[in-house]
């Protein structure tokens, strides 16, 4: 099974290959592009008389929806019928060389003589001019198709920063970055990834100071990539990601264009796909999910405080449940006498035993947060308020789950929400699972054994050629007091973090 389809994609990869080089050996014609883009009633074709001399004619080809109206009749047609200094000009070359050098009103010009750019170009908004008889275009891109405008984070809540998120749109989204990073030095490269889709990819990095190995290799991924579209976040994700079979997130995504330059300024790369409003981060270290933006903005002991809840948060969300399973079931000599009397008085009654109704409550709890994702924000809200009070005062009274079970699920799952990074939460419910499971099984034993094969499965991710637990394991430790556990003062922050191996490594002086 993998052989043959190792030659399907072979094959695939060959005729893709066949038809680019069929559509490069082409010249540029009206003709051949209506040949290929055959009969779509979205794409314009317009003939035009340069100055009104039925001499001179040249096709204007473009997607309606995707360009200015409004530019293209004043900064193309316009000078094209009516710019004194074409009058006098007869030759084809003289009269490309003009367009080419401004006599057409608009910056973003190019010249080809090849079919696959000129097409391109078109598809992704610009107007070609096809001179015919010469075999050139000049394509000019004047982009004017609907977008939404800049607006607050729906998915990372601001408390105290820049309230401006990325969009669809890649080059506004390149903006708002060069706003933020100033310096001639940042870098925006463009790579295309998806066959059919042919989406445009950026890097962002700052040169002389963000790791060159990480750059190279983030371009080798991504060119590496061979799909059909890039239309979901995980089309990139899942293929430029070092170990596969991970549920733990290696790379960072993000809306808020403060957290994407932070994390820039820190020497790592950014990845922004056009269409979609998330942006990507690598690499991406542990303590990096525990990180959020309005450490920074917040006096450094409240911020130090907020961290270290985080991290307690998710050891409460991870073994919470599991601890209850173990010492009810199997160590009920570790349970105080007056809390082992008031939990025997509150299941007395219940006929499920301690895990059946622990997995049951925790299964009901992730069914109540997707109900709630994909409803309609009034009715999702409404959903989970009816699910957690109703539903489950109604089960406690009908003695169906323990009023403890309860307690504790909840505690569990307000512990998950405080994470800031979404993905790295997620990974914390279903490895709860796994941890109630090695409880039941086993105890604390059961429970002691799979928290060992977590923290070894963590230590076996590398992301990028970096550490996974940095800095855990990485520099014996001495970046421990500095913006992990706690964040120091922004003045005793003097370097950048060095597991990263970025080349400028002073923050400050």
């Amino acid at each position: 099974m993998s052989l043959r389809f190792g030659r399907n994609k072979k094959e695939l990869n060959v005729a893709d290959s066949k038809g680019k080089l069929e559509m490069n050996n082409k010249d540029i014609t009206s003709e051949n592009i209506k040949t290929i883009l055959s009969d779509s009633s979205d794409i314009s074709y317009q003939v035009h008389y340069i100055n009104g001399c039925r001499d001179i004619p040249v096709t204007v080809v473009f997607v309606e929806g995707l360009v200015d109206i409004k530019m293209l009749n004043d900064d193309v047609l316009k000078p094209l019928t009516q710019e004194r200094v074409l009058i006098e000009v007869t030759d084809f070359d003289d009269i490309i060389e003009l367009i080419e050098y401004g006599t057409v009103y608009h910056a973003s010009r190019r010249l080809h003589q090849n079919l696959g750019d000129t097409l391109k170009d078109i598809l992704n908004g610009a107007v070609a001019l096809v001179f015919d008889k010469e075999k050139k275009a000049v394509t000019l891109d004047i982009k004017g198709f609907e977008k939404r405008g800049i607006s607050e984070p729906t998915a990372e809540n601001v408390i105290k920063g820049a309230k401006d998120a990325f969009i669809e749109v890649l080059r506004v989204n390149t903006a708002l970055v060069r706003r933020k990073i100033r310096t001639p030095y940042l870098r925006v490269k463009e790579v295309a990834v998806g066959r059919q889709t042919n989406t445009p990819i950026a890097v962002i990095y700052i040169e002389n100071l963000t790791n060159e190995k990480i750059v190279k290799e983030v371009f080798k991924r991504l060119e590496e990539i061979d799909i059909d579209g890039v239309l979901t976040a995980g089309s990139i994700e899942e293929f430029i990601i070092d170990h596969k079979r991970t549920m733990f997130p290696q790379v960072m995504n993000t809306e808020r264009s403060d957290k994407f330059c932070h994390n820039i300024i820190e020497g790592r790369v950014g990845v922004i796909i056009d269409g979609l409003p998330v942006t990507y981060i690598m690499p991406a270290t542990l303590t990096s999910f525990y990180q959020a933006p309005e450490d920074y903005a917040q006096n450094y002991v409240i911020s130090s405080f907020l961290r270290f809840l985080r991290y307690a948060g998710s050891l409460v969300t991870l073994f919470l449940p599991a601890f209850y399973v173990a010492i009810t079931t199997f160590h009920q000599e570790m349970i105080p006498t007056v809390l082992a009397v008031s939990i025997i008085q509150s299941k007395s009654e219940v006929p499920f035993p301690t895990v059946t109704s622990i997995f049951m409550m925790l299964i009901a709890f992730e069914i109540l947060l997707e109900a709630g994702l994909r409803l309609p924000k009034t009715i999702g809200q409404a959903v989970s308020i009816i699910g957690a009070l109703v539903v489950g005062q109604a089960a406690v009274q009908a003695k169906l789950i323990s009023p403890v079970v309860v307690i504790v699920v909840a505690v569990t799952g307000i512990c998950g929400f405080i994470m800031p990074n979404q993905d790295y939460s997620n990974a914390l419910r279903i490895f709860r699972l796994v941890f109630v499971i090695g409880a039941s099984i086993a105890g604390l034993y059961g429970l002691s054994l799979i928290f060992i094969m977590l923290v070894y499965h963590l230590n076996t991710i590398e992301t990028f050629g970096v550490p996974y637990f940095s800095p855990f394991v990485a520099n014996e430790g001495r970046e421990l007091t500095e913006d992990t556990l706690i964040r120091l003062p922004l003045f005793l922050m003097k370097k950048r973090p060095s597991s990263i191996k970025s080349t400028n490594k002073k923050r400050q002086k």
